[in-house]
């Protein structure tokens, strides 16, 4: 993995699934927006209970292949390998930063 990603875009990747819901506070803005699977998820506690579904639904790795920095974007290649249905799959994440913070994540293929 790139050591140049934006430390909120680094830990959030590195950080173990089962263990990132406690610092998403720490990661991401208040009013924060992901898109993952056709659903929008605004603000932490929503993105918490999307996060800890994902954890509990699913055991998966990430490696990341690739990443693109432009301003406050980070746009990430990441391979995807695990116990969910088309494993294994690439997504591409979307990251939008502010003030060192995560404002919006889009997940897609």
């Amino acid at each position: 993995m790139t050591t140049d990603l934006p430390p909120a875009v680094h830990t959030y990747l590195t950080t173990p699934k089962d263990e990132i819901g406690p610092i998403l506070g720490q990661l991401f803005t208040g009013d924060a927006v992901v898109h993952d699977e056709g659903r929008t998820h605004t603000g932490i506690d929503a993105i918490r209970v999307w996060n800890d579904s994902v954890a509990t639904a699913f055991t998966y790795t990430r490696t990341v292949v690739g990443a693109t920095l432009w301003h406050n974007t980070a746009i990430v290649a990441a391979g995807l390998e695990g116990d969910f249905p088309g494993s294994p799959v690439r997504l591409h994440h979307h990251f939008s930063l502010t003030d060192d913070k995560i404002c919006a994540l889009t997940i897609c293929t």
